[in-house]
């Protein structure tokens, strides 16, 4: 439904626009911190020692099913990078699509308008319109008008965008005008799906402009609604300064999430789980220290003391390992 994107009045101020556990190590099968019950399995890659801490073995059951985990956790990451990404065009000023009625609405009935300034008018609509795809549509009453329907401008601004537009896709400003008292007010109305062009600021901003205009004496009814829409279509459409930060971290993190997922997935996709060296692991003697390390007289790699009679890395007899 359209809301009100501000108004004001000849005597005061304007107003603005209004939208209406358990312990996790202890339950970790396989991990790399000691919990209290788990044993210490060595593993080696890239000539080093790796360890993970367990009570039972790693088999090739545990290798296929955290392959499985592992394809799916990149499944997530793509689908989140697809939202993040979805986000971030979402947030960018898109104009509002033209499907539907887009003729151009001035209805003078307290006859405030000259011709020329209803067609001046009309012709500043339709650039707005252009620019952003949104209908500005602008009304005049007298106060004897609004006085029949309540009296309230904001709610007779409302039933008559109702009434007259079948759409969420115009901008209507109704101006009151009471010649007894010398006195006017004005109400903006506007469809919600004019936000992907006009933002709440940019409403707000055109609250502050409009009653400005209208307050200065030097300027005409016509001349203060066409410069405030002309100004505000000059800004629609412009990235705001303070959604950069917000564009810049969903479409770096959404492009993170992705790069990292595709990686893991060609990653997962190479790598068998019988290739997984945890399968062929040893357990260590002792479980809470870290046990000592010497390296191989033959290759230089480094593994674990008095464990191995072979050296797990080139297969050399370790004659001097268990002295």
């Amino acid at each position: 439904m359209p809301h009100s994107s501000g108004g004001g009045r000849s005597h005061g101020g304007s107003h603005r626009s209004s939208r209406s556990s358990k312990n996790s190590a202890a339950n970790m099968r396989f991990g790399r911190s000691y919990y209290p019950g788990a044993n210490r399995y060595v593993y080696y890659r890239a000539g080093m020692p790796q360890y993970y801490f367990s009570d039972r073995p790693y088999t090739l059951q545990n290798a296929r099913s955290e392959k499985i985990k592992q394809f799916f956790t990149s499944i997530i990451s793509i689908i989140l990078a697809a939202i993040f990404g979805f986000s971030g065009f979402k947030s960018l000023p898109q104009k509002v699509k033209t499907d539907y009625n887009t003729d151009i609405l001035i209805n003078d009935a307290a006859r405030l308008l000259s011709d020329t300034e209803e067609a001046e008018m009309n012709e500043a609509f339709l650039s707005f319109q252009n620019k952003t795809g949104v209908t500005p549509a602008f009304f005049t009453i007298n106060i004897k008008e609004l006085k029949t329907e309540g009296g309230d401008l904001q709610d007779y601004a409302y039933k008559l965008y109702v009434d007259t537009f079948n759409d969420e896709k115009h901008w209507l400003v109704v101006y009151c005008v009471d010649n007894v008292e010398k006195s006017w007010s004005w109400e903006g109305m506007i469809g919600d799906d004019c936000g992907s062009m006009i933002t709440t600021d940019l409403e707000n901003e055109f609250t502050r402009q409009l009653q400005s205009n209208l307050m200065d004496n030097s300027k005409s009814l016509s001349a203060s609604v066409i410069d405030a829409f002309n100004q505000i279509g000059q800004k629609a459409g412009k990235i705001s300064g303070n959604k950069i930060p917000t564009l810049i971290f969903l479409f770096a993190g959404g492009g993170l999430l992705l790069f990292t997922a595709v990686k893991k997935i060609i990653g997962t996709a190479k790598q068998k789980p019988e290739d997984d060296p945890r399968i062929n692991a040893t357990q260590c003697p002792v479980a809470e220290t870290e046990p000592e390390t010497i390296k191989c007289d033959y290759c230089g790699n480094e593994f674990v003391a008095k464990l191995h009679t072979t050296c797990p890395h080139c297969g050399a007899p370790l004659e001097n390992n268990w002295e």
